[in-house]
């Protein structure tokens, strides 16, 4: 997706100098035996971050023996970078800009990708070879372990007559909530509430001026998390 913004040569230099920097780092010891480039930048990069990410690939390839014989070649990468940088450099801002702008990005695209399948194909996997390419690595997902109770958990009366509002804090990385409501009169005869996506659910059907106790917990892939601490409203 393009922008708006208009960037001098001397930026997007200084920004191309400071990726490359970042990039030549040494691998983590996290990183998979097997490695995949990953290439969701090229679609989610505005143009600058685009050209950026264009000049460290063809600066991290240009002369490294691991990969002999780039395709595309670096020069046609490199011909297609600052065809689309000529535009984004320039002082004027209009729809003639844009448009241009919104034509020469595609052919930077398509070359990135194929290079992208060449590099992977040459490295064979090995991810000191692959990042030396310039090209970003894939990190696999990582498992998340149990997750922490929900905290700030609190209630407030519905809209109507015969509901209550439940929300707590987001709990990061958590797939779902499950909620489950008591009444104070008997507090461990809970009956389970409708799941939900989101930190917050509608609670239903309730006894107008009885008063409910709620708890909630996150669901993240080891499994739910422990009951929340409890709290209290009486419906409306």
């Amino acid at each position: 997706m393009t922008t708006d913004t208009s960037f001098t040569t001397a930026s997007i230099a200084d920004e191309t100098a400071a990726d490359m920097q970042s990039a030549s780092t040494t691998p983590s010891p996290l990183m998979p035996s097997t490695a995949k480039v990953a290439v969701n930048f090229i679609n989610t990069s505005n143009d600058t971050d685009l050209i950026v990410a264009a000049s460290r690939i063809v600066n991290a390839m240009t002369g490294n023996t691991r990969y002999p014989t780039p395709v595309p070649t670096l020069a046609a990468v490199t011909t297609a970078r600052d065809a689309l940088r000529a535009v984004v450099n320039t002082a004027v801002t209009s729809k003639l800009t844009l448009a241009t702008r919104r034509q020469l990005r595609p052919p930077l695209v398509t070359l990135l990708r194929q290079l992208a399948q060449y590099v992977q194909t040459t490295s064979n996997g090995d991810p000191v070879v692959l990042i030396g390419s310039g090209f970003p690595i894939h990190r696999p997902r990582q498992l998340v372990g149990v997750l922490p109770a929900p905290a700030n958990l609190r209630l407030s009366p519905g809209l109507v007559s015969g509901q209550l509002r439940a929300r707590c804090k987001l709990v990061a990385q958590a797939a779902s909530y499950q909620w489950r409501i008591a009444t104070t009169k008997d507090p461990t005869a809970w009956l389970p509430a409708d799941p939900t996506v989101a930190a917050n659910a509608s609670l239903r059907d309730l006894s107008p001026g009885t008063q409910y106790v709620v708890q909630v917990r996150a669901i993240g892939t080891k499994g739910p998390s422990d009951w929340s601490n409890a709290a209290t409203q009486i419906s409306m």
